[in-house]
């Protein structure tokens, strides 16, 4: 028997019951209806394992319909009424001709290798089950079975409701409280990514969203590296780094108490840096005791936080001394194994007022001092630098590619210049993986980054043979670390290069948009938006043409908050209506870009990205900058206003602003055919 924590799962019943009763009734789009097959085929799966819930009794009552409706609406705004029965007849029709045991083998083959799916597919059934208030023994039997197909124990279970029920009580209780505090509350009793992920959903308190969310990436990076099948040395540098990205990712200005717990965290992760570059004793002497102070802080600061919660804290000093014990080693290597205990009780005295995830960090670091040597011989040199990031294999090799440098980091991955395995020094091309950091974790969470990224790098499977667009090759979503898409690598100058000796020549600029322009009517006769245009992403051939490349963000479907900031259009922030899409974002950045190029200076400028998301939503396509170019040249200023409006479907199309862009252009506009492929 399934035991639920009563007041977990009767809050989370009450909101997704709430939100279902409501039916959203529209009618369908162009827009909509090209969505529809993915949003069905997407969360098909997931309504199914909450139809099977509902049918387990023999009864199938409207409080069950709104959970699930609700459920639904919560994982994508998108979805509406007509969504959810098309999805609930199609899982009625199956169970009826397959039966119960064939739809939950089916279901768990569509979720296989996707945990946090799978998860979440438990405890929505589980809020189904428990809709009227009492679970039957027949859902309990269902549950049971649904437990075992998708290979989740019972004790995960336990600690998945478990933590729902610590999540639940975490926003009852501090929805008033300052944002630091909740994100050491939460730091100190949730363990998992996905606990951090499903407390950030919550939409009452986005300042507390964003902090999680940034946590939640930053025990994400954490949790890979229990792999040490590559780079074993990089690990502790590697988390480091993640534990300093989390920092710096926090709001600075939110709270004067946030202010503070960022401070304490990214002092602690400069002290670790310090340490992880030591090859020695003797330097590392010097520098741990900042460690010890930068934990003591942490733990001070956090200890107040939980007692402004109304939390009974058990004060326990974290000790300090290890210089002297590392000084001892130094002097004799029969101390070594008391450093090493010494550390352990460090960590141990901090656990109960520093998060876990950053105790694992400085764990990774300080126990590597008792094998370190006192001195670094003359003859030890250290590591050279090599650019690339720390989870690419030793062999360089990712699928069937050879690595041979890093192109660069975008907004949404790191590029690499590559060869095929079986032919090093021979054709190069472009190997882009998905980069989740600091500026993604804002919007989303890590799986469903990782998701969306392997859904729609498909869609370029479908673009055209085109002289404005980098040639596609292959995308490979099984490729071990990280998914992969390689593509054409074009030999020139980029327009962010360019842009650095300042504004191109006006000919010059109204040429390369045109060619831009072109690329993107192709992608879109597609269906595919590039959505991160950007004038590092403009490369420009030996023969002057310009050639979009960095297909990593594109796709079918527009995604919230992936982009990149300078250039994203309100909708990709998150402002919904009627008629948005990935083309017109890429209009809306186009517009960006074609600023820039025509002025050399950025159209949208912000000191972080909140302060970059303001300053889109803070106009109706005519920022002052534009506003000052209008006076000065009222077509080209008027053209760009036009791609900057608010609302999606007030801007032009790509084909709309191609023909206008034309009437300015003093020579005759180059018209470009698509071939059929081969």
């Amino acid at each position: 028997m399934i035991r639920l924590p009563t007041a977990a799962i009767t809050a989370l019943r009450n909101r997704l019951r709430d939100r279902g009763a409501r039916p959203s009734i529209s009618v369908p789009t162009a827009v909509d209806d090209a969505l529809d097959g993915m949003i069905v085929d997407h969360y098909g799966p997931l309504a199914e394992t909450m139809y099977v819930m509902m049918a387990a009794d023999g009864e199938i009552s409207g409080s069950e319909r709104d959970v699930i409706r609700g459920a639904l609406r919560e994982l994508d705004d998108r979805i509406r009424s007509r969504h959810v029965e098309t999805m609930l007849a199609s899982a009625a029709e199956a169970l009826a001709r397959d039966g119960r045991p064939a739809r939950l083998a089916a279901i768990a083959e569509a979720i296989a290798g996707d945990i946090a799916l799978g998860e979440a597919a438990v405890l929505l059934a589980a809020a189904v089950a428990y809709a009227d208030g009492e679970i039957a023994d027949a859902e309990d039997a269902v549950m049971l079975e649904l437990l075992e197909v998708l290979g989740i124990s019972h004790d995960r279970m336990r600690e998945l409701l478990s933590s729902l029920e610590r999540v639940d009580t975490v926003l009852e209780r501090d929805g008033l409280a300052d944002v630091a505090d909740v994100l050491l509350h939460a730091a100190l009793r949730l363990r998992t990514p996905e606990d951090f992920e499903r407390l950030a959903a919550t939409p009452e308190r986005p300042d507390v969203s964003l902090a999680l969310r940034l946590y939640a990436a930053y025990v994400h990076a954490n949790d890979d590296l229990l792999d040490k099948s590559t780079h074993p040395r990089s690990v502790p540098t590697a988390s480091v780094a993640a534990l300093r990205a989390m920092a710096e990712g926090l709001d600075v200005g939110r709270s004067p108490r946030l202010d503070e717990l960022r401070g304490a965290l990214c002092e602690l992760a400069v002290a670790l840096e310090a340490i992880d570059k030591c090859t020695a004793l003797r330097p590392a002497r010097a520098g741990i005791g900042d460690v010890e102070q930068s934990l003591k802080e942490l733990s001070e600061i956090a200890i107040r936080a939980l007692e402004r919660l109304g939390k009974r804290v058990i004060r326990n000093d974290i000790p300090t001394g290890l210089d002297k014990l590392i000084e001892s080693a130094m002097r004799d290597d029969k101390e070594r194994p008391a450093l090493g205990f010494a550390i352990d009780r460090l960590i141990d005295a901090a656990t109960l007022a520093v998060p876990g995830a950053v105790l694992t960090t400085v764990s990774h670091v300080l126990k590597r001092l008792p094998g370190l040597p006192v001195e670094r011989p003359s003859a030890q040199l250290a590591p050279p630098e090599v650019a690339l990031p720390e989870w690419i294999p030793g062999s360089r090799l990712l699928g069937g590619w050879y690595v041979e440098r890093s192109l660069g980091v975008g907004g949404a991955g790191s590029v690499f210049v590559v060869t095929r395995a079986e032919d090093r020094g021979g054709e190069r091309y472009a190997l882009k993986v998905p980069l989740y950091d600091a500026v993604a974790a804002r919007t989303v969470s890590e799986s469903e980054y990782l998701r969306v990224f392997k859904l729609e790098a498909g869609a370029l499977l479908s673009l055209p043979e085109h002289p404005n667009i980098a040639e596609f090759v292959t995308f490979d979503a099984r490729a071990r670390p990280k998914p992969l898409l390689v593509m054409e690598l074009v030999d020139g100058v980029d327009c962010g290069a360019l842009l650095k000796s300042g504004p191109l020549d006006r000919a010059h600029a109204l040429k390369i948009l045109d060619g831009v322009l072109a690329g993107l009517s192709a992608m879109h006769e597609a269906g595919v938006g590039h959505l991160d245009i950007k004038p590092s992403n403009i490369v420009l051939r030996p023969n002057g043409e310009p050639a979009l490349v960095d297909f990593g963000l594109a796709g079918r479907h527009l995604r919230v908050g992936c982009a990149t900031p300078m250039y994203a259009s309100p909708e990709v922030w998150g402002h919904s209506e009627e008629g948005v899409s990935p083309f017109t974002a890429d209009v809306y950045s186009f517009g960006c870009v074609a600023f820039e190029l025509l002025t050399g200076k950025l159209l949208f400028e912000g000191t972080h990205v909140l302060a970059l998301m303001a300053a889109h939503f803070d106009h109706d396509g005519r920022p002052e900058k534009v506003e000052e170019l209008c006076k000065t040249e009222p077509e080209l200023g008027e053209l760009i206003a036009s791609c900057l409006r608010r609302s999606a479907r007030a801007r032009p199309t790509v084909h709309e602003l191609r023909t206008k862009l034309a009437t300015l252009t003093t020579g005759p506009r180059v018209a470009y055919h698509r071939e059929p492929r081969a």
